[in-house]
């Protein structure tokens, strides 16, 4: 076995060491894993249209296709059903230590080819070890890492643009990125603005696109348009992040009316944006250094998010590792205190198990309290934003420059 390969083992073994205890202890989040099992306990027609995942299922089918064959493994070896329906959020974890280590590694080698091994490294540790990214799949049960492991997977690909085909296995990861979860349609603009010709462009953009709708044609024609529509409205709780601060304000003020009012039109500010940032970067010429967009791009989601939920803290810190490690642990370690308080107030089966104690009642000391917390979070993010230099050459997949934030 090679070195490279010895490392990427290493980053593997480590990830897992970490989340196996959380694996074994942990039971999830109750609703969660609730939902999970009744979606794999689904045989395909009924995904969309069945009573029993009313609210429950807000994804593409590809999740659904994930949850089945976890399902079949855990009836064949036995166990916490719970656990086994955990286990594709750890393997996104371990496949984004594995490509954070080699998407660092030979971007910080340059154009000169080959891998620096320290920078890799640094990568895939700061994942491997990462107690937020632990956390939020082994104790939640949530299953972000997976579609990050693709996205970070079309940027690689997209980082030796030479190699034949390399666009399209890039289209194919971004797709598989959609088809989990709807959030990775805010960083197609980004991708696109880091393909070099038009034509390129729009050729990712219909794969990326087309394919996902493909995998969902069956449950259009089983399950009606009307049906899938409504499960897929879904676009995150006011949990976390800045509209939760809002939201709490609001109800303070005993005007949940006005907040509904705010909600629907930020919500479709936010859209106009997104298609604004898409046309954009279609239609555009000026292309990007993709590896340092990203993280800026998943920054500005979080931030601006109408509706956020504890996974989401995941997504800047894990987009931000090939470029700056260091900027990856200081926004994980600035958001874990903020998840943790979440689970603690909320949803305390997430940190403690079967001994789990009785969320406390809310009151107006509590949701302010919290609103609080979620302001100061959201302010340190926005710091880390404004000090971030994203829009570098395009061929500028290397380290950060001197002086950056990063």
């Amino acid at each position: 076995m090679s070195r490279h390969a010895r490392d990427l083992a290493l980053l593997a073994a480590l990830a897992l060491l970490l989340r196996l205890p959380l694996l074994l202890l942990l039971h999830g989040a109750p609703f969660d894993m609730e939902s999970y099992a009744r979606a794999a306990a689904c045989g395909g027609p009924g995904l969309y249209a069945s009573p029993a995942l009313d609210g429950r299922y807000p994804y593409l089918p590809l999740w659904w296709l994930l949850l089945r064959a976890a399902s079949a493994l855990g009836g064949a070896c036995g166990g916490d059903p719970g656990l086994w329906l955990r286990l594709p959020a750890v393997a996104g974890d371990l496949a984004v230590s594995v490509l954070a280590c080699i998407m660092a590694g030979r971007g910080a080698a340059g154009e000169a080819g080959g891998w620096n091994r320290r920078a890799g490294l640094a990568a895939g540790l700061a994942w491997a070890l990462n107690p937020l990214a632990a956390l939020l799949s082994a104790g939640h049960g949530q299953f972000d890492g997976l579609a990050l492991a693709l996205l970070l997977g079309a940027a690689l690909c997209l980082q030796a643009p030479r190699r034949q085909g390399a666009a399209g296995w890039a289209a194919l990861c971004f797709a598989g990125a959609v088809a989990l979860k709807t959030w990775p349609l805010a960083l197609l603009p980004v991708f696109l603005a880091g393909l070099e010709t038009a034509r390129t462009r729009w050729r990712f953009a219909l794969a990326a696109l087309g394919a996902p709708l493909l995998l969902l044609a069956p449950w259009l024609w089983t399950d009606g348009a009307a049906a899938v529509a409504s499960h897929l409205a879904y676009s995150g709780a006011n949990a976390l992040g800045l509209s939760a601060a809002l939201k709490a304000a609001f109800f303070v003020a005993g005007a949940p009316a006005a907040w509904i009012l705010a909600d629907r039109c930020y919500r479709a500010l936010a859209l106009a944006l997104l298609a604004s940032a898409f046309v954009c970067a279609l239609l555009g010429r000026r292309r990007l250094s993709l590896p340092r967009s990203l993280p800026f791009a998943a920054l500005t989601m979080v931030l601006l998010a109408p509706g956020l939920s504890p996974q989401y803290l995941l997504w800047a810190p894990a987009l931000a590792l090939a470029v700056s490690p260091a900027l990856a642990w200081r926004l994980s370690l600035a958001a874990l205190p903020l998840a943790a308080l979440f689970y603690a107030l909320f949803m305390p089966g997430v940190l403690a198990g079967a001994a789990a104690w009785a969320p406390p009642q809310p009151g107006t000391a509590l949701i302010l309290g919290f609103a609080a917390a979620n302001l100061a979070w959201w302010c340190w993010t926005a710091l880390e934003w404004r000090r971030l230099a994203p829009f570098g050459a395009a061929t500028g997949d290397g380290p950060e420059p001197k002086g950056s934030a990063a």
